[in-house]
């Protein structure tokens, strides 16, 4: 929208097979049981369908737009942001253009990258702005060819600014219908519509354009900032009358603080912002956390109006990358959503089509590394569909080949000196980074622990419920990166467990995974023979070490569903093969990610700590009662305590009793 610019100043020779039984329904979008909304013949709904869903059912529903900060750190935190955001289930985000080809580059600020990773990362459904100002057929046809082969799916068809002699297009009308002549039905395309007027038209000649570009084929619009109801109410009355009938979204711009106000006063878009309103700000104009409360209440009671006189399901909230006045709106609106009983799989999906159709099983050990895991999947042209098989091409992507928003979190070093310790003196600093990490306690430095290099995020839901187990493994030096709790026939809406379709019932194994000392390693291999119920991998750093009674070749699944008319759902899985590159990956952290935040002393102590570690992957095969696993870690604790005296002693010269 041309007025909001201007506010803004190892590889690895393995995956899982489709069975040759079930291989020709590989590709097949409508006839794999698995494809849950996905399928045409199940309800599948691509963007505009979905609005049309909602629109027709009364569902109220929001959106957000961001635009594309200039800095590489920037840059890193909107995503995250984003990423955040996404929790509470808008229907869709948007990503904002600048004119010209340098949005559609790969570099890591471009409206493209930002995009794009929105999408494969965070399985966000993305609508990305794209104006045909200063660009050529030839350039529209590149860059919309990209954006579709990354999984952009929606495009918001908008002129420019500038009408330059370089561009093909004048008007979004024929940005449009070139866009349906070029792709066909590819993209779900959106147009911009203005309850004011353009600036550059009549309000009568801007209603001529907007059903120019609707008669182009464009799917559904999304007005420019609104501050007035009875202004909007007028607009989409003239809408109909024009024969205007596909979904508007309001276009909603909450003031956050004076300085927004002061450019939006000075932009030449025909809108006007409330006298009222004006004055209000006016008055507090040097604080801006009461102009963001003054602008969320005023937001809100412009919605409940909007809603309430029926001129809109949907708000489409134009963020300026703000989160807390945006969070706050949608929340006191009643539209911020935690329901994950919608969860198609136990996992994060992306929103790439051309994955999420083809993809619905994933191996349980990057559970809390999704991000990683699609990094490392990313040129993979085929997925495991419907049921695993045995382990062979293609390989995962090296671990360097992290995407640059993954490995790039503008998080400072202080903030996980912070957490992970300004120092590393010996295991028990270790331990106790973890144990802060599960129960949520101020480490030895007196502050709080939210991540560790193998998990992304605090504890979820389910971890909770194993909490104390957990504690108790870590507070006995087997430090826990993953985990899950036995499930027996929860209903497939369960707000901890639920996932795919309705009317279904979900099981899992036990599962527990985490570094343990060699010794502990070892007294674990010896004891475990006798309690055949549980399966298991384990190995050292170099996997020169490794044990497993994984029968060759066979992976276990940990996490099934069962649905109404469909074959049995087996989304996640464990693999001795996957392990061990997993295994790299997860030894590989250490270093990469907390060994890195020291020099001496600190990092040779932590480096000896690691090479004397094990990783070890349990898995309790009688779901049912779940308790094999837990009496088996009882009996290694007790050994643990029967074998210390004092401080650990291992391989290190000495150094840690020091």
């Amino acid at each position: 929208m041309p007025c909001l610019g201007n506010l803004i100043d190892e590889q690895f020779d393995g995956r899982w097979e489709v069975d040759s039984e079930a291989s020709d329904m590989k590709f097949e979008l409508c006839e794999s049981p698995t494809n849950f909304e996905y399928c045409h013949s199940d309800g599948s709904k691509n963007l505009i369908e979905k609005i049309k869903s909602k629109v027709q059912n009364g569902d109220r529903f929001y959106s957000l737009e961001f635009f594309p900060p200039r800095t590489r750190d920037g840059a890193a935190n909107l995503v995250n942001r984003m990423d955040r955001m996404n929790k509470g289930i808008p229907l869709f985000m948007d990503v904002t253009w600048h004119a010209g080809k340098s949005s559609a580059s790969s570099a890591t600020c471009s409206s493209m990258t930002i995009a794009t990773t929105a999408v494969n990362y965070c399985g966000i459904e993305i609508l990305l702005h794209v104006t045909c100002d200063r660009l050529t057929k030839m350039d529209l046809k590149e860059i919309l060819t990209d954006a579709y082969s990354q999984g952009i799916r929606n495009i918001l068809a908008l002129s420019g600014d500038s009408n330059s002699v370089d561009s093909d297009f004048r008007y979004a009308s024929e940005f449009v219908t070139w866009i349906k002549a070029e792709f066909g039905e590819l993209f779900v395309i959106a147009v911009a519509g203005y309850p004011d007027g353009h600036p550059d038209s009549t309000y009568e000649e801007t209603l001529v354009h907007l059903k120019q570009k609707v008669d182009a084929g464009a799917d559904f619009i999304i007005s420019q900032l609104l501050f007035e109801c009875d202004k909007y109410e007028r607009f989409i009355n003239d809408c109909r009358k024009h024969n205007i009938n596909i979904p508007i979204i309001a276009g909603i711009l909450p003031i956050q603080n004076y300085d927004s106000l002061r450019k939006l006063k000075k932009l030449a878009c025909n809108v006007i912002v409330p006298k009222e309103l004006v004055e209000m700000i006016e008055e507090k104009k040097d604080d801006d956390e009461a102009i963001r409360e003054i602008g969320v209440e005023f937001t809100v009671k412009l919605v409940e109006q909007l809603f309430e006189r029926g001129l809109t399901a949907g708000i489409h909230i134009y963020t300026l990358n703000r989160e807390i006045g945006p969070n706050k709106i949608v929340k006191e609106l009643g539209l911020y959503s935690k329901d994950k009983s919608r969860r198609f799989f136990p996992w994060q999906t992306t929103a790439n089509e051309d994955r999420l159709v083809t993809e619905d099983v994933r191996p349980v050990y990057w559970a809390q590394r999704p991000k990683s895991y699609i990094t490392r999947t990313k040129t993979w042209d085929e997925f495991p569909n419907g049921r695993w098989g045995n382990s062979s091409n293609p390989a995962f992507g090296d671990l360097e080949d992290y995407h640059p928003f993954y490995m790039s979190k503008a998080v400072k070093k202080s903030k996980f000196l912070e957490m992970w310790g300004n120092d590393i003196r010996d295991i028990d600093d270790i331990r106790d980074v973890f144990m802060s990490f599960l129960d949520g306690t101020p480490n030895r430095q007196g502050f709080e622990v939210t991540s560790l290099p193998w998990v992304d995020e605090q504890l979820q839901p389910e971890t909770v419920l194993i909490k104390e187990q957990i504690l108790k493994l870590n507070s006995n030096y087997l430090f826990t990166i993953n985990s899950q709790p036995p499930v027996n026939c929860a209903k497939s809406s369960d707000q901890t467990f639920g996932w795919g379709p309705k009317n279904g019932y979900i099981y899992q194994k036990s599962y527990i995974e985490f570094f343990a000392r060699s010794d502990d390693a070892k007294m674990i291999i010896d004891k475990i023979a006798k309690f055949p119920l549980l399966s298991y991998t384990i190995s050292n750093k170099g996997g020169t070490d490794s044990y497993t009674n994984y029968k060759k070749n066979s992976p276990i699944a940990l996490t099934w569903g069962v649905f109404p008319g469909r074959e049995i759902v087996q989304p996640t899985i464990a693999d001795y093969k996957t392990f061990l590159i997993w295994k790299d990956e997860a030894f590989a952290l250490w270093i990469e990610k907390w060994g890195q935040l020291y020099e001496g002393q600190s990092r040779r102590v932590l480096e000896d700590i690691v090479d004397d570690l094990y990783l070890i992957c349990l898995v309790d095969n009688d779901f049912v009662t779940g308790t094999t696993l837990w009496e088996f870690l009882e009996e290694v604790i007790g050994g643990i305590k029967q074998n210390e005296t004092g401080k650990y002693k291992g391989n290190y010269n000495g150094q840690l009793n020091g």
